[in-house]
């Protein structure tokens, strides 16, 4: 299986397999970031979409100082910004986790349901910005010098966004009695 510097370099030289295989590794992490960003799958979708044409026909910019997917998200959320700032309303959180397709009986999905109720509930208690940052870090693993890269700010930001979402969630759960 090849490194991604390599599907990467494959990709720049027009070579199909490389690119739709750069891509097919690379699309769950996307689409999974947006999700949980955005909160609506079908807003999510159609910004993934977006960002892959972008990138596809953006290749030959992207230098390998962080992991291509960082980039592919960084043109996702450039774009989602954009979209944001050419309408007049806030996007909702309606939906953020797996189909209920993946539990086994009625109460497990209702189980499964109530967790991600809870979760959205407390993510949408963020501002967007330390909900971009909170994601990225705790969902994904990204280090903090790709946070910065993406939702492009300074380091210092990233960390102290990361710190008030985590005091904003704690006081969040304290005052829900989930703990």
């Amino acid at each position: 299986m090849p490194d991604e510097r390599s599907l990467v370099s494959r990709a720049k030289q027009n070579e199909k397999d490389a690119m739709e295989e750069l891509f097919r590794r690379n699309y769950p992490v996307l689409l999974g970031a947006l999700v949980r960003i955005i909160g609506d799958a079908n807003v999510a979708e159609d910004i993934a979409q977006e960002a892959v044409l972008s990138a596809i026909v953006n290749l030959e910019r992207y230098q390998p100082r962080a992991k291509f997917s960082t980039w592919l998200i960084s043109i996702a959320l450039n774009n989602y910004r954009n979209k944001l700032r050419t309408k007049t309303r806030e996007v909702s959180i309606d939906s953020i986790g797996r189909t209920d397709s993946e539990a086994e009986s009625a109460e497990d999905r209702a189980l499964q349901r109530l967790a991600v109720d809870e979760a959205t509930g407390l993510l949408e208690s963020l501002s967007p910005e330390k909900r971009q940052v909170f994601v990225l870090k705790h969902y994904y693993g990204f280090k903090y010098e790709e946070i910065a890269d993406v939702v492009g700010c300074p380091i210092g930001t990233v960390r102290s966004r990361l710190h008030d979402s985590v005091n904003i969630l704690k006081r969040e759960i304290t005052r829900r009695g989930l703990i």
